[in-house]
């Protein structure tokens, strides 16, 4: 508590002392149980707050029940507050915060950590959660929500199947949090600086468990995470012993709040101070939510404030979970609007086992889940509905194509993604959905998938091939544009797409200013769809992806094309060689050539040793960086017309990818320079 907020509480209770109107806004200190004498805290050289009294933790809890909270979240509320006595005044003057769709009444106050837990399906842990859509043997999948009542409501709710998968995957959160999101010494040095956001929650359980009562950390749970690892908390601590048993809470406070460290030896009164600076967080608890606009409650709501917090800076999540927020947003707005239905909502969230899908009668191959997600949300019809879902978790006044494109593309993988983390890092199919990502998204922005309406049917890829075909034939004969005259085609490419971009047939544009071809992955998906070996190519993908096998190249007529690798490993047609592989390499510059762009050709000398690669290679990227040095010195000289450096005067856009790289590069080539150093021999001194 800083000094400002001392005067604050000073000025309120004389205040109050002097006021007949106002009954025991604040109490004295018998409110709180006698520790020892003062000692160092995290609120500086002052006492750490004392334990409060249960008769002040009682009237807290009734003033919450009065001004309307549910008792459960009165009491949770209650027990949390280092400041009962504070708590009752601040319950009858919430602030009142703007929010998307609503109006939230909020309080700030500090809050004891083992009160809280971190918010379970935070966020920041979506990319390595495992749904159910995956059909990985051993995983539950994530727990569902947060979810609320629609209008005016002071709860969330949580549901999981049983207490054992609420246990896994609060875990599963707390293990990605400590490795990725590392605070552990701040928090013990300094404590939590800055408020965390806290709502009231259940934690239900489908077998028939009862509902937790729980306040969670919409934002702040890797501060609470790691706070929590400071004072040795485990999560079933905090989630089912502490709610349920207030007396262990209270001692468990009370040991840490109440022990005189210069009493220690230097390692335990060491242990006692990082654990005092961890003990206390400064919070904002949302009390409850208005919507102002139709379509939002408190969930949607709460998980738009924390996007705003999270998906654009200065607190940035990963870019899988930035798109991944971004994306359970739009499934919120699309379900609010009764666009979709719970199980279609639910497929479409990753959330149906395979078996659950199938009874529903929807898609079970990987590559046709993947396609449903597509043809479901890319259409033009619900553009706004998936513009406003982005927007209300970020700040931006406008969502471009390639955003919206991304944020439905990676919704699309992610049952790929969820079986990907099941698997060993080594594993080739691991790689494989982690190298088709970048191609992936950018397939996604293949214009013709919004402007047509398009499903996937299931067809086996020969029959979608046939009708693809004939359809070919029907658009060339055709005197105007036809939509219509697509949608086979889209089908077969939105599930075709899938296999090209996991095993190397379609990649990324190339990068830098470079001779070679710059066309996006979705141009040459657009150039397939054009002619029929495009297409006899996109269904042997889908039919090779299938059985596991890298796609091969068929002629016009369906024929194998076969061939033999020749010294350089480049593939040269041989009627009796093997089927050939798709490569991105031979549809960009051969099949379907832009005509300007030159074919990268190997420089690989046969027979090149490991050590003639190495010393090739850094030859080749010094005269690439001499090369970069000498483009960066000619573009700051650039004059623009009226004189002066042109670049001093537009700058450079979003240069981030470039700078990525660079800084890539200069931490790789900066660590074999020390292994080089290393391997030196000294010099006698």
């Amino acid at each position: 508590m800083t000094d400002q907020d001392d005067t604050e509480y000073e000025e309120t209770t004389e205040d109050i002392e002097e006021s007949d109107t106002v009954e025991d806004e604040f109490d004295s200190d018998e409110d709180f149980e006698q520790g020892s004498s003062a000692i160092w805290s995290r609120f500086g050289e002052g006492d750490l707050p004392p334990l409060p009294k249960p008769a002040a933790v009682n009237r807290a809890a009734t003033a919450g029940v009065e001004v309307g909270l549910p008792p459960e979240f009165a009491t949770a509320l209650a027990h949390a507050a280092v400041n009962p006595s504070e708590l009752r005044s601040l319950l009858r003057r919430p602030t009142r915060v703007n929010i998307a769709g609503g109006v939230i009444e909020a309080i700030d106050l500090d809050l004891y950590v083992p009160g809280l837990v971190p918010l379970p399906t935070n966020n920041r842990t979506m990319e390595k959660r495992v749904y159910p859509a995956a059909g990985a043997q051993g995983h539950a999948g994530p727990l569902t929500g947060p979810r609320s009542e629609p209008g005016e409501t002071t709860t969330l709710w949580i549901e999981g199947e049983d207490v054992s998968h609420v246990q896994d995957e609060t875990e599963r959160a707390r293990e990605y949090i400590l490795s990725n999101n590392n605070l552990r010494e701040s928090i013990a040095a300094r404590g939590i600086a800055m408020p965390v956001n806290v709502v009231f929650f259940e934690q239900r359980h489908r077998d028939g468990e009862p509902s937790m009562p729980l306040l969670g950390t919409a934002d702040g749970s890797s501060r609470i995470t790691n706070a929590q690892h400071v004072l040795t908390l485990t999560n079933s601590q905090t989630h089912y012993h502490y709610p349920t048993n207030r007396d262990d809470y209270r001692r468990f406070i009370g040991a840490i709040s109440g022990a005189d460290p210069d009493a220690l030896r230097p390692a335990a009164r060491k242990r006692l101070i990082r654990q005092r600076n961890a003990l206390i967080t400064p919070a904002r608890v949302f009390l409850r939510f208005t919507p102002t606009r139709e379509g939002y409650d408190y969930a949607r709501a709460v998980n738009a404030f924390v996007g705003m917090l999270h998906v654009d800076p200065p607190r940035p999540w990963s870019q899988t979970g930035k798109l991944e927020a971004m994306a359970e947003a739009v499934l919120d707005v699309l379900r609010g609007a009764e666009v979709l239905d719970d199980s279609v909502h639910d497929y479409l969230a990753g959330l149906l086992t395979p078996e659950q899908a199938e009874a529903e009668g929807l898609p079970v191959e990987r590559d046709e889940q993947a396609a449903f997600v597509l043809a479901a949300l890319l259409r033009e019809h619900h553009r706004d509905l998936v513009n406003r879902g982005i927007q209300d978790v970020t700040a931006k006044k406008s969502v471009s194509v390639g955003r919206r494109t991304d944020v439905i593309a990676e919704l699309a993988l992610r049952a790929t993604r969820s079986i990907a983390t099941t698997l060993d890092p080594t594993d080739p199919e691991r790689k494989r959905a982690e190298r088709m990502r970048a191609p992936y998204l950018r397939c996604v922005r293949l214009a013709r998938y919004a402007t047509a309406e398009w499903k996937i049917t299931s067809r086996s890829p020969t029959e979608l091939l046939e009708a693809a075909l004939e359809e070919l034939q029907d658009d060339s004969a055709s005197t105007h544009s036809d939509p219509d005259l697509w949608v086979n085609r889209l089908e077969l490419a939105a599930v075709a797409q899938y296999h090209l971009t996991a095993w190397g047939g379609l990649g990324r544009e190339a990068m830098g200013n470079t001779e070679a071809d710059k066309r996006g992955p979705q141009q040459i998906l657009e150039a397939m769809l054009s002619d029929d070996q495009g297409l006899r190519l996109l269904a042997q993908a889908i039919i090779d992806g299938r059985a596991g096998t890298h796609p091969r190249r068929v002629t016009e007529s369906g024929d194998f094309q076969r061939g033999v690798r020749d010294q350089y490993g480049r593939w040269e047609q041989d009627p009796a060689g093997k089927p050939m592989p798709i490569e991105d390499v031979w549809l960009r510059y051969e099949v379907y050539s832009a005509g300007a762009a030159t074919l990268p050709r190997p420089v690989t000398p046969p027979n090149e040793t490991p050590r003639m690669k190495a010393t090739r290679l850094k030859s080749q990227i010094a005269r690439y960086i001499e090369q970069i040095n000498l483009d960066v010195d000619e573009l700051a000289n650039v004059e623009e017309v009226d004189g002066g450096p042109l670049l001093d005067k537009e700058g450079w856009a979003k240069p981030s990818e470039i700078l990525g790289y660079l800084m890539s590069a200069h931490s790789q080539i900066g660590y074999w320079a020390r292994v080089a150093e290393r391997q030196m021999p000294r010099s006698n001194e």
